[in-house]
């Protein structure tokens, strides 16, 4: 449901962060949602791309009427290259 002109932004960031915690593409709990002055902003972090677009496709789908910032970072959770493994026995 499109957010509406007379709708508390506390409506509007709850709505959000729903939408985002069930959608299967995303799953996501740790984003946080803020507004200001007509403009919804999206910080956190995700660990691919395609987490970061399909946030903002959901919340430019919940919210039309807000200018969106989706400023989520992607961090790789990878091993780093010649990391050394340490052997239990």
């Amino acid at each position: 449901m499109p957010s509406t002109p007379t709708e508390p932004d506390d409506y509007v960031i709850g709505r959000v962060q729903q939408a985002l915690a069930h959608d299967p593409r995303v799953n996501e709990l740790d984003v946080t949602v803020t507004i200001k002055g007509g403009k919804l902003f999206l910080t956190g972090t995700v660990t691919t791309e395609e987490r970061c677009r399909a946030i903002t496709e959901i919340v430019c789908r919940e919210c039309p009427d807000l200018d969106v910032h989706n400023e989520v970072a992607v961090v790789s959770l990878r091993e780093p290259d010649g990391a050394d493994v340490e052997e239990l026995t």
